[in-house]
């Protein structure tokens, strides 16, 4: 019944009705609605329904059910659906897309009034077109045996999008519309808006306030769609509203023949989750359309109202930003305008009449491809809003009052000092030009570029000036005599945009390998490189409050980067004061002897020979009492993994060390006998790895252990011979003997007995043996020697 193509259907089975039957006695079955929308501006909501036709002799088919009539015929009977159209609404807009929301994408009905507004039973349906707006729309569910026509009610309005949010019919209107079930920021329901040029808006339905009866549309926040090649951007100011500190609005010069407008709203926290974090996103604001070619150069005015376009059909347009409206037209350039800049002292624009058209008011420079440098004066904002408000007609054109040849190559850049008296054009001949705004005068050349100039910027602290080159450099020159004052050198491909941070002191910098540098001017150094494009940077601009830096580029992307150095600052001044606390907290622990608490603090703090003193403290108190190593096991279990893997690095290092590796050793058996070792190989990674570091210098302190052992034996045998030299009686000795433990047990070999592999006891004395002869040769005392010395004596 539509009388153009058919764009959406929504269904809904919560309410139906069976359809008239055409033999008495069939049975009704429910079915549901549906709506139909479509290209000739009109909604259609339609009744399924289910009827039992029953048919008498029918043709001979395999029969579904068959019974007989009271007549004794035989009867076929078989299901049919019915669509029926049972309203009709007018909505004057193509529709291109419709979805029924459920319960769940509504807002809760609190008061009477509210539910007389919207009913948990009402059916609602969301619709978007080619007008631009969001519409909601409701129909109360009727009597379903009162007939067709009062199965449901006609869909009234509930709710539209604000005008300042919708997209509008001019920019092409609304695609499509979408559900989401959880949205990036919040945990209720949100629809998703896709307009005609790929940007999708999340909208919340909410009551426009507590109590209200109304409901209104929300806008979450949005996501900007393809771009284009960005050629350049510029932040429009926002004077006399400290409030909107935080919200910027930007206009963006794309591929095409229009400018548009985007705002960034203020941070917002994510509610998913225990971890939050702040976000913004650029949203579309408007878009400016009267050029009849590409966009490539855009400027605004320093007090937020005015807005200058460069295009390649060798026009400039003055904008009014409020409105959007084109308020003049400046023509004269024989060749494309590549390069746009306006005036920036701000009680300038209030100057109009005579006073303007001699030069004491506002400004706009433009410089194009003809090597031309022209200066068009404003008539005043008095006049410029006249024709905002269309008073004055709707054309208007703007004189140029100065003109002069200003390069041998193309312009690439033109650029007004902060208090209107100079203007720089920077060109492909690798020259920078300063020219007096009175009359065009040259003031001086600056040269020393390699390559052809990209960009150039006034300093709003010092006489000084900053030009970007496709040389790879970046040049701070001194106005006053235009000598060459630094050179900044970092960029692996062309400088295209160079700023002045907000005190003058730095400059950042954007270049053709899609890198974003920041320079100390002072130290003549790069102190940051930001990595957020993937081509060249043609846009760079600062926010007037200096708190965002927008940049753009080829690959379509628009960066918005925050400054984040108070935050860093505060962050390490934070941390310096946690430290002092906790290193005060970990001394008086230390003094009242409270160890074990005093490790946990000197793990946090990350303090090895910390670490190592408290350890060695809780270890001789355990070995006085008998306890073990109780308190290390009690601790390790404690641990965190991470803890675990800090503890044995530490153990390693200290392992390497022969003082150290008693305590080290301890450590780590504790480790092994609290924690199961399929669990140290498998739950906590890098372990194994710290270990098998551990175990070749654990070897060779058992080694020396060994050592050292034997070599106490012969210190005891030697003091215990001291002793029975009255006697022959080896009674003690063989007691001694019998209660002395090895670290590894003796070896015998040939009737000698081999202790820690140094030292031989029952042997005999080597024949021979030099008296010089090294410490590292085998003594072997033997009864021949002993019995010999007796018989001497």
């Amino acid at each position: 019944d539509h009388l153009s193509a058919v764009t959406c259907v929504a269904w809904s089975s919560e309410i139906g009705i069976g359809g008239t039957n055409t033999i008495a006695g069939a049975r009704k079955h429910g079915g549901g609605i549906f709506f139909s929308s479509g290209r000739d501006s009109v909604i259609n909501t339609w009744l399924i329904s289910e009827e039992e036709v029953k048919e008498i002799d029918g043709p001979k088919r395999k029969k579904k059910k068959a019974s007989k009539d009271d007549n004794g015929q035989q009867r076929q009977v078989s299901t049919k659906v019915s669509y029926r159209r049972i309203r009709t609404l007018p909505v004057y807009e193509q529709v291109e897309s419709m979805v029924l929301l459920s319960r769940k994408f509504r807002p809760a009905s609190e008061t009477k009034d509210q539910q007389e507004t919207l009913d948990k039973k009402d059916v609602v349906l969301a619709t978007c077109g080619t007008k631009g707006n969001v519409r909601l729309w409701k129909a109360t569910p009727g009597d379903k045996d009162g007939g067709i026509q009062n199965v449901i009610s006609d869909l009234s309005p509930l709710a539209v999008q604000n005008d300042d949010e919708a997209f509008g019919e001019e920019n092409g209107g609304y695609t499509s519309l979408h559900l989401t079930s959880l949205s990036t920021t919040h945990l209720s329901p949100m629809l998703v808006a896709v307009d005609a040029e790929h940007n999708m808006t999340f909208l919340r339905m909410q009551w426009t306030s507590d109590g209200a009866t109304t409901l209104g549309f929300v806008t979450d926040r949005a996501i900007v769609g393809h771009n284009g090649e960005i050629l350049d951007l510029s932040v429009i100011p926002q004077l006399g509203n400290s409030e909107n500190i935080d919200k910027h609005t930007v206009a963006i010069a794309t591929n095409s023949s229009q400018v548009r407008i985007f705002g960034l709203g203020e941070a917002k926290e994510d509610e998913i989750g225990e971890n939050t974090r702040n976000h913004s996103a650029l949203s579309p604001r408007g878009m400016l359309d009267g050029h009849t070619a590409i966009v490539l150069s855009i400027d605004a005015s320093p007090c937020g109202r005015y807005l200058a376009t460069a295009s390649k059909d060798k026009t400039m347009r003055l904008w009014h930003i409020p409105s959007q409206k084109c308020v003049a037209v400046a023509t004269g350039h024989t060749e494309a305008i590549g390069s746009v800049a306006m005036s920036k002292k701000v009680g300038c624009y209030d100057v109009g009449g005579k006073a303007a058209e001699n030069g004491a008011g506002a400004f706009v420079v433009t410089a194009s491809k003809d090597r031309t440098l022209k200066v068009w004066p404003l008539p005043g904002s008095a006049m410029l809003n006249r024709w905002a408000d269309g008073k004055d007609g709707e054309s208007n054109a703007l004189n140029a009052r100065l003109s002069a040849r200003a390069h041998e190559k193309d312009i690439n850049i033109v650029s007004v000092a902060p208090n209107d008296a100079l203007i720089a054009t920077g060109s492909q001949d690798k020259q920078v030009k300063l020219w007096r705004s009175t009359d065009l005068a040259l003031h001086g050349t600056l040269k020393g570029h390699k390559r052809g100039v990209w960009d150039c910027q006034f300093s709003s602290h010092d006489r000084v000036i900053a030009t970007a080159s496709g040389d790879r450099t970046l040049k701070l020159w001194n106005i006053g005599d235009c000598s060459c004052v630094r050179t900044f050198q970092g960029h692996m491909a062309g400088v295209l945009r160079v700023r002045f941070l907000g005190t003058g002191l730095q400059l950042v910098s954007s270049g053709s390998d899609g890198l974003i540098k920041l320079w100390t001017i002072r130290t003549n150094e790069c102190e940051s490189t930001m990595d957020g494009h993937d081509d060249k940077i043609w846009a760079l601009d600062l926010s007037p409050c200096g708190t965002a830096l927008f940049s753009g580029g080829a690959d379509s992307k628009i960066a918005v980067w925050r400054d984040t150095t108070k935050e860093r600052d505060n962050a390490v001044r934070e941390a310096e004061e946690q430290n002092i606390f906790m290193e005060q907290k970990l001394s008086n622990h230390l003094r009242h002897k409270q160890y074990e608490k005093a490790l946990e603090i000197a793990l946090e703090l990350d303090k090895p020979y910390q670490v190592l003193k408290v350890l060695t403290q809780i270890v001789e108190k355990d070995t006085k009492n008998s306890r073990g190593i109780e308190t290390l096991q009690k601790h390790v279990v404690k641990w965190s993994p991470d803890r675990l893997k800090q503890m044995l690095k530490y153990c390693r290092e200290w392992n390497t060390r022969a003082r150290n590796s008693h305590i080290a050793m301890l450590v780590v058996k504790a480790v092994v006998t609290s924690i199961p070792a399929a669990k140290l190989a498998s739950k906590y990674e890098g372990v194994p790895e710290i270990l098998a570091g551990i175990a070749p210098y654990a070897e060779r302190h058992f080694d020396r252990l060994d050592r050292m052992v034997g070599d106490s034996y012969l210190l005891d045998f030697t003091l215990f011979s001291m002793g029975s030299l009255h006697g022959s009686n080896n009674e003690g000795y063989n007691e001694w003997a019998e209660r002395s433990k090895y670290v590894l047990p003796p070896k015998e070999a040939e009737g000698k007995i081999q202790i820690g592999g140094s030292l031989i006891v029952g042997g005999k004395k080597n024949k021979g043996h030099d008296s010089d002869s090294s410490d590292d040769d085998i003594v072997t005392i033997g009864e021949s020697d002993s019995e010999a010395s007796g018989d001497e004596s």
